[in-house]
């Protein structure tokens, strides 16, 4: 099976601009701090906040053969697992997280926020566009544009 690069890559255009981009800005924008960083974690509900906006977008991504589930334990961090059933043989385990750092507004160039969506093309800044963040959505277009083309894939979590 041959992959069409030049479609390959016009189509990760596409959905970056019109599914990703959309809500990794709004990610950006929920502070979403680490237990050891915010012990008021549950009250605020930032993680879960997360958490929920990712697996509305991962539902609209329609992929097949994904199943995922919330594990939310009392007293302890919302945890997301994800799978989707491969095509070919193998299989393989990605990571990423939804939970942030602490930033320092101040340490940010003039115009950009941590807690702000700023577009510098081809740039995107805030908290959470980088440091895992990103990783959800990377798997998930991935395996997505894989399905797209008929490229086999391994079974996948994450």
């Amino acid at each position: 099976m041959s992959v069409d690069l030049d479609r390959l890559t016009e189509r990760a255009d596409e959905l970056w601009e019109t599914s990703i981009l959309p809500s990794l800005s709004e990610f950006i924008e929920i502070e979403a701090l680490s237990p050891g960083f915010e012990p008021d974690w549950k009250n605020k509900g930032e993680l879960d906040s997360a958490i929920d906006l990712f697996s509305k977008w991962l539902v609209n991504q329609e992929l097949d053969g994904m199943t995922y589930h919330i594990h939310r334990i009392d007293g302890r961090t919302p945890v997301l697992l994800v799978t989707v059933e491969g095509t070919g043989p193998g299989e393989v385990i990605f990571y990423s997280h939804l939970d942030k750092q602490p930033s320092r507004a101040n340490l940010w160039s003039d115009g950009l926020h941590p807690l702000k969506a700023v577009r510098r093309d081809p740039w995107l800044f805030g908290r959470g566009a980088l440091d895992d963040g990103y990783g959800g959505y990377l798997c998930v277009t991935a395996l997505k544009m894989l399905q797209e083309q008929g490229v086999p894939y391994p079974r996948s979590h994450f």
